[in-house]
């Protein structure tokens, strides 16, 4: 399956932006699964690098972590990052996650926003936790089955509408994170540890989530010419929200650990 999002400059920009937000969650989604010092840990689907840099900084200078991407302009602005920011512990491999053979035993598989895009994600989390027996597989997934808006703001719910349409359409999930309990049993695992995330809007605190929304529509090219601008669409739901004073909520960020047995 192809990465409905593409590789572009713009793609990458958002990954970033995307990071910025999301990094908290992740963050704690892996502290809570037990990603420690000295753990040697591989990062799948790993983009430019944002979960694996998290990881790099649970695992210390005792450990160490593989960040492994097909795109080699992900991995070589990866790379770039990691340079830039002097980490050491850290390195970046171009090739399919599933497939890769590692010279020792993993501790640990993490992984965000990746199963969503994968034909047989059972699958690929199998073979994956063969790489780490009695190690730890820890994934992070979006569900945008509860997207709302409330009272209701329809151009909120219009673009996010918009947006699971355009990633299914393009043969991704946009229920992972609800399905994370049955892929890692069909993949062999324990049932999971789960918990349950979301980024908020307010009224007019909504301007992360909406801006959020927005550079995903950007990248798959669904502003029509009858939609405005990026952020003239932006400015739009924001002054609807604040308006009625209403809640925003996009996907739900779903993690989900479990230890493999042996």
């Amino acid at each position: 399956m192809s990465y409905v999002f593409g590789h572009s400059d713009r793609e990458l920009e958002r990954l970033a932006a995307q990071a910025a937000l999301v990094d908290p969650i992740t963050r704690e989604i892996l502290v809570e699964a037990g990603i420690a010092p000295g753990m040697r840990v591989v990062d799948v689907g790993s983009g430019i690098g944002a979960v694996a840099f998290l990881a790099s900084s649970l695992v210390g200078e005792g450990g160490s972590v593989i960040g492994v991407d097909r795109a080699e302009t992900a991995v070589a602005e990866a790379r770039r990052r990691s340079e830039a920011s002097g980490i050491r512990n850290v390195s970046f491999e171009v090739g399919d996650p599933a497939e890769l053979v590692f010279d020792a035993p993993l501790d640990a598989v993490v992984g965000r926003y990746v199963l969503q895009f994968q034909p047989d994600p059972a699958g690929m989390v199998r073979r994956l936790s063969g790489h780490a027996p009695g190690g730890l597989v820890v994934f992070h997934e979006l569900d945008w089955t509860g997207f709302r808006s409330a009272p209701p703001v329809p151009a909120w719910d219009r673009l996010c509408r918009l947006i699971v349409d355009a990633v299914e359409a393009g043969g991704a999930s946009t229920r992972m994170g609800g399905a994370l309990p049955t892929v890692f049993a069909k993949a062999g695992l324990p049932a999971p540890t789960m918990r349950m995330a979301a980024l908020l809007g307010a009224g007019a605190n909504s301007g992360d989530v909406v801006g959020r929304a927005v550079r995903v529509a950007l990248t798959l090219g669904l502003l029509s010419p009858d939609d405005p601008g990026g952020e003239q669409l932006a400015g739009q739901i924001l002054e609807e929200a604040a308006a009625e004073a209403s809640l925003l909520l996009g996907p739900s960020e779903f993690g989900a650990w479990s230890r493999v047995p042996g």
